[in-house]
């Protein structure tokens, strides 16, 4: 029975153990006040503020939402180029037949040219 405690006791001391670090980490992401609040006071053996650490969100951490925030900013910046790139690509598509079709107009004088409508 005394052998059973022991290793009870060395396990809440090893929980605790992982509590304090869990809060370390906690901390270096920004979570948020109430998560610090729990970790903190079961790293310390002491009750729970609060019954559940949860719901929390990733949006939640301020290091999470830093980098979102600088994601959404280079997305901005970025996206008018990407999408001149890819305009400009599109018009560059080349088949079989397109090329095909360029030699017979070649061929012929160039590409067929309508008429200007005088009004």
């Amino acid at each position: 029975m005394a052998t059973e405690i022991e290793q009870l006791r060395q396990r809440v001391r090893t929980l605790e153990g992982v509590c304090a670090e869990a809060y370390q980490l906690a901390g270096a992401v920004g979570a948020p006040v109430h998560v610090l609040d729990q970790l903190h006071a079961a790293a310390e053996g002491r009750a729970l503020p609060r019954g559940t650490m949860l719901p929390i969100a990733p949006e939640d951490c301020a290091e999470i939402a830093d980098v979102q925030a600088l994601l959404r900013q280079v997305c901005d910046l970025l996206a008018p180029r990407v999408y001149e790139a890819v305009g400009q690509r599109g018009g560059r598509a080349r088949s079989a037949r397109k090329a095909a079709a360029a030699r017979r107009n070649g061929r012929r004088g160039g590409r067929p040219r309508t008429a200007p409508q005088h009004a």
